[in-house]
């Protein structure tokens, strides 16, 4: 990047921009789009070099695919999960990396990681990394994993059964995402207010299981009773009691325990409708409603965090492009001189009040933000400024909103052709065509249907051998259609969009398989021999996976919901969703890789493989009657399919008794408390984002009077990024909060040594 030079004719002088100028104004917008802090380090230039070098696109998806590495490894360590099954009954042979290829992969995680913590520290500088709890964080779990994984070494993988750094590898997964660690401050922040609520539930379950084991005292044994004793079986004790009482919050063992009491008298019904009333209809509710007003309102405290490091940003990247270097326009080069009149950026002693049309233009130019934001940012640029070689700080302000704005595709335009080509190219890129293509694929769906369910019917291979003939005629028109629109639209265009793509790349697929099958089988409908081999497990034969490959047709269904008002703004919500809710699914992964590494310190070999006495004397619904054996923690995969089912909540009771059975009573804690966590906590706040996003498209649709947009398609709004969420309701900093933060950050602007 070479200096720039203008000549000010007005005032008989040469203006120089240096590199190092354009290049602190560039770090600058670029941390306003990402809104990243600015106080880091802003000379010399090598430094801000190396910054930009760490902030690009492929640094992180470095880091990324470092965390990711990390993260599944755990899969083929001992105990490795790469086994046919984890069911205790079968033999189980597990595929596992050698010890030292192990310790190898993550001992170079681990010095990237140290790489990564040191280059952040020394950019931000030490006196602000001291400040940085996520960054001190950073540098301490390192620093035990490594500690770790030497002694690992020297005592073996399989003899170090409890390894730390397993449980600290999400931490990694969450230091490398902003928006994670803003769920993570608020969640915290959050959590005493929510306690209150917690406390109310407690109390509410505690309260009854009093009351349970006053109305439902145990049988004596004395006593012959042909009925199950609701007290012997659900009330034997205040353990019991609370715990049973938990489950029956979520349902999961009703009615069958409420069976026993409303057996002997209907009256005793009361109490459990009772229960479940205030605590499941109205605490529950009421527990979700607070949380997620009390998460939102932090949240939204986070959200104006960014927009004021945005808003700083923007502001400091003006002033950066004030500083020049002044020389009389009759000398042959710019230069430096004795007195120089670079303008300081903390006072605003500034004696150039705006700056020249050329260098801002460069400096957005020049910058790594995608290429439609760049467009966008220029040509509002040139669009709000009236004088076309100056811009002042109100235009350029103003210009920077374009950062806030979900910027729109610009739709690209095809080759046209002319005379009869000009007609078929017309028919390819009609949304005619693509309606008949969706009314196609809805009668194709329903022919598979009607396939299926005449799959055991006498005269089936009749039947089939019609019905194969009339989906591979819908294999063609897909294949013709693919094509069609190919050849209209030119490739450029046409695998812009992703259901082109799909559509494309799903006719070629069918069309391969059913010119195969016909090849080898000499038919195009089920043969005798692939039945056979379907009926022995998974089906494999070509047909079976030509059906289901098929069945993904039902997809092109979904490209005409936009068409209406109701489904655009439900197809809205769902891509808003797929896109902004990742944070909270990474909070997710995080709560399951913990928990799962955990559960195999606690309760790894706990559940023993079946005896014939305990199938024989098991009881009906138990762990062991269920035949739940694959479910068990030996290894990380079959211990997280366990939490995802007690996450679920649907007979989850079997998981709690076969535990205790298997280990202590205590050890139910380990799934209560992830129970808690999972479903009441993380899942709630999944579902009150997801109200809010339809919310959002619903007030949107609203304020554009449900109008209609391309083609006659629905307006469909999407929210780019959390920020986009909660965007309406941030206050803007005022310029007087602004010129404080700059002064706050004042040793950022001074001289390097004193930046360390």
């Amino acid at each position: 990047m070479s200096d720039i030079i203008v000549d000010d004719p007005h005032h008989g002088t040469r203006e120089s921009w240096s590199e190092r100028h354009l290049l602190q104004a560039i770090v600058l917008l670029e941390d306003a789009y990402s809104f990243r802090s600015i106080a880091h380090k802003l000379s010399p230039l090598n430094i801000l070099k190396l910054y930009r070098l760490y902030w690009s696109k492929w640094i992180q998806r470095l880091l990324t695919f470092i965390v990711s590495c990390q993260l599944l490894l755990i899969f083929i360590q001992y105990p490795s999960s790469f086994s046919r099954t984890s069911d205790l009954r079968q033999e189980r042979n597990r595929i596992t990396l050698p010890c030292g290829v192990q310790l190898a992969i993550e001992f170079i995680c681990l010095i990237i990681f140290y790489i990564d913590v040191i280059i952040r520290a020394y950019l931000i500088g030490l006196k602000i990394a001291r400040r940085k709890p996520w960054l001190i964080a950073y540098f301490i779990v390192t620093t035990v994993s490594i500690i770790d994984l030497i002694i690992s070494s020297s005592l073996g993988c399989q003899a170090k059964t409890v390894n730390i750094r397993f449980l600290l590898r999400p931490f990694y997964m969450a230091v490398i995402s902003q928006e994670m660690k803003k769920i993570f401050n608020s969640l915290r922040k959050s959590f005493l207010q929510i306690l209150s609520v917690t406390i109310l539930l407690g109390i509410h379950v505690y309260f009854f299981s009093v009351i349970g084991m006053i109305l439902f005292p145990p049988a004596r044994k004395d006593s012959p009773s042909e009925r199950t004793d609701e007290g012997t079986k659900y009330f034997p004790d205040f353990a019991d009691a609370l715990l049973n009482l938990v489950v029956l919050l979520t349902t999961a063992n009703n009615p069958d325990v409420t069976i026993p009491a409303y057996s002997k008298n209907r009256l005793y019904i009361i109490y459990f409708a009772v229960f479940l009333t205030i605590g499941l209809y109205c605490l529950m509710t009421l527990f979700t409603v607070i949380k997620m007003n009390t998460f939102k309102e932090f949240f939204t405290t986070s959200m104006q965090n960014s927009l004021f490091r945005r808003r700083l940003a923007v502001r400091a990247c003006f002033d950066s492009l004030l500083e020049r270097q002044i020389a009389p326009s009759s000398s042959p080069s710019p230069t430096t001189t004795a007195d120089d009149t670079t303008t300081s950026l903390l006072t605003h002693r500034i004696s150039r009040s705006t700056a020249p049309m050329l260098v801002v233009t460069r400096m957005i130019s020049s910058t790594n933000l995608p290429y439609l934001l760049k467009q966008e940012l220029l040509s509002t640029l040139t669009r709000n400024n009236e004088r076309n070689d100056e811009v002042n700080w109100d235009t350029f302000s103003l210009t920077m909103l374009s950062l806030d704005a979900d910027v729109q595709k610009v739709p690209i335009e095809h080759h046209e052709y002319s005379g009869v080509w000009a007609v078929i190219q017309l028919i390819g890129a009609s949304k005619y065509l693509t309606w008949f293509g969706n009314a196609i694929g809805l009668i194709n769906f329903i022919v598979l249907v009607v396939e299926g369910s005449v799959r055991y019917h006498p005269n089936f291979f009749t039947i089939d051998l019609i019905l194969s003939n009339v989906l591979f005629s819908f294999c063609i028109y897909y294949f013709l259609e693919s094509i069609l629109k190919l050849w209209s639209l030119r490739p450029k265009v046409f695998f812009k969009y992703f259901f082109n793509t799909f559509d494309a790349s799903l006719a070629l697929a069918l069309f391969v398989l059913h010119i195969v099958h016909c090849g080898i089988y000499g038919t195009l409908s089920i043969t005798t021999s692939e039945v056979i081999r379907d009926a022995r497990g998974t089906a494999t034969s070509i047909w079976a996976i030509t059906r289901i490959l098929n069945l993904f047709v039902i997809f092109r269904a979904i490209r005409s919901m936009p068409h209406f008002t109701n489904y655009g703004i439900i197809m809205g919500t769902i891509s808003d969703g797929m896109r902004n809710l990742k944070a909270f699914i990474g909070i997710l992964i995080c709560l399951f890789y913990s928990y799962a590494v955990l559960g195999m310190w606690l309760f790894r070999g706990v559940i023993k493989p079946p005896t014939e006495s305990d199938i024989v004397n098991a009881t009906c619904g138990s762990y062991q009657q269920s035949q739940y054996w694959a479910n068990n923690f030996d290894d990380f995969y079959s211990t997280i399919v366990v939490l995802y089912d007690v996450m679920l909540v649907n007979n989850w009771g079997v998981f709690l008794v076969a535990l205790r059975e298997f280990s202590t009573r205590w050890s139910q804690l380990y799934l209560v408390s992830w129970w808690f966590l999972s479903n009441v906590y993380i899942l709630a706040l999944v579902l009150g984002f997801i109200v809010e996003l339809f919310s959002l498209n619903v007030a949107r649709f609203e304020e554009s009077g449900f109008a209609q947009g391309h083609h006659g398609l629905a307006n469909t709004y999407f929210v780019k990024t959390l920020f986009h969420l909660f965007k309406r309701s941030l206050r803007e900093p005022s310029d007087d909060e602004i010129n404080q933060a700059l002064v706050k950050y004042k040793q950022l602007y001074d001289n390097p040594q004193e930046q360390n």
